[in-house]
């Protein structure tokens, strides 16, 4: 009544489906645990320190710098240190003071080191270099001279910053250090 030979194509076939169905087992339940990596996304927009008070100037700083792997040097606007004016009137320093002056410095909490987020012993790991119009401020701990700012010409208004990442760390993880800037009027009086 069945042909053996259909009856034996139709065995094969359905072992066929069962041994395919059974090797899609694992991969299903594969597909069901998903991994995960998340990634911060900043936006920050300048950060000014403000004059003593009774001064009408100010200096934006770099909001911060985030290295990655792949990005290893960091330049540009968002890097300078710029001298700019808080008159509530947005008058130009050159137009409220004669021969404005401010100097700059700068402390690394790490000697340009980072240290691993919440590691207990703060060991310093990694290396970056940071550059002030060009000239390297010095590796070590302690405040550094930036130089002078001035109301002459706008370019004196700035002090160009370069950060470059000089040493990886081979240890994944979030690593950081924490620049201090300190701002010094030497010279300039209000305008009357």
């Amino acid at each position: 009544m069945f042909n053996s030979k259909l009856t034996k194509k139709f065995l094969s076939i359905t072992s066929a489906v069962a041994i395919m169905g059974a090797m899609a087992i694992p991969s299903l339940a594969a597909q069901q645990n998903p991994v995960t990596g998340s990634t911060q996304v900043m936006y920050t927009s300048g950060n000014i320190v403000p004059g003593p008070s009774g001064t009408s100037w100010g200096v934006e700083i770099p909001s911060g710098v985030s290295f990655t792997d792949a990005s290893k040097e960091k330049q540009g606007d968002a890097y300078d240190v710029r001298l700019v004016s808080l008159d509530p009137n947005k008058k130009p320093l050159d137009q409220l003071y004669n021969n404005l002056k401010i100097s700059a410095k700068v402390s690394s909490q790490n000697g340009f080191r980072f240290t691993k987020e919440g590691a207990v012993d703060g060991q310093s790991v990694g290396r970056y270099a940071y550059k002030a119009n060009g000239a390297l401020v010095e590796q070590s701990e302690g405040e550094k001279d930036l130089g002078e700012m001035d109301t002459t010409t706008p370019e004196k208004q700035v002090i160009k910053g370069v950060f470059t990442l000089e040493e990886t760390v081979a240890e994944k993880g979030r690593y950081s250090d924490v620049l201090t800037y300190t701002f010094t009027q030497t010279a300039g009086e209000l305008k009357k």
